[in-house]
């Protein structure tokens, strides 16, 4: 199992306010959408989620968002990526920085203001998109090539929900990218992932 770092994008809008974006930091968390629409009551949603998670469900996510993402149960995160460009030589390589692709989609390319969310997520080491509980590396090449075309968004899917507790801090950017707030707001009950290492201790 890996843990991996990543930004999540939000654009402000009549439903994502300076509120809710200090809210999911402190105590909601991100949810994905067909989480947030869901009408089921919170102790129905474990047996009510199985069916929902799919190998198509995630390609529609990733290649068909315009369409899925009305519904998705996934969420897309920036953990950034490289790629060798081979027109430019032997060892040529172009970074595309997470940041960057957060940054496009939390102001819309530039439209409007937006966040950042800096936080960590479990991702498995085998696709797994009907498993809660991990995000999936769609950037991967190895193990994703039918998203090769979304390569370059460094993207990791994760499922249904991020807990408030992975969420470091969270940073308002207007659309020309500066920063709004003076500092990030810092997650006061954040825990970091080194408390789930692969580390065991003697019995």
């Amino acid at each position: 199992m890996l843990i991996a770092w990543c930004l999540k994008g939000v654009a402000e809008s009549n439903s994502f306010s300076d509120a809710d974006a200090k809210a999911a930091l402190n105590s909601a968390g991100l949810r994905a959408t067909w989480l947030r629409n869901s009408n089921n009551a919170q102790s129905d949603l474990p047996s009510d989620t199985h069916w929902i998670m799919s190998q198509n469900a995630l390609n529609a996510h990733v290649n068909s968002f315009g369409a899925a993402g009305v519904a998705t149960p996934y969420l897309s995160l920036a953990a950034g990526c490289r790629e060798r460009l081979l027109a430019m030589g032997t060892y040529a390589v172009k970074t595309y920085p997470a940041l960057k692709t957060a940054l496009s989609f939390a102001t819309n390319d530039g439209r409007n203001a937006g966040y950042v969310f800096h936080l960590w997520v479990l991702v498995g080491p085998k696709p797994a998109p009907h498993l809660p509980g991990f995000g999936e590396e769609v950037r991967s090449l190895l193990s994703s090539p039918q998203f090769a075309k979304y390569h370059h968004e460094g993207e990791i899917a994760a499922k249904l929900y991020v807990s408030a507790r992975q969420i470091k801090s969270v940073t308002k950017f207007a659309a020309d990218l500066s920063e709004v707030w003076l500092q990030p707001e810092q997650n006061p009950d954040f825990v970091p992932p080194e408390v789930i290492n692969n580390v065991i201790e003697l019995v």
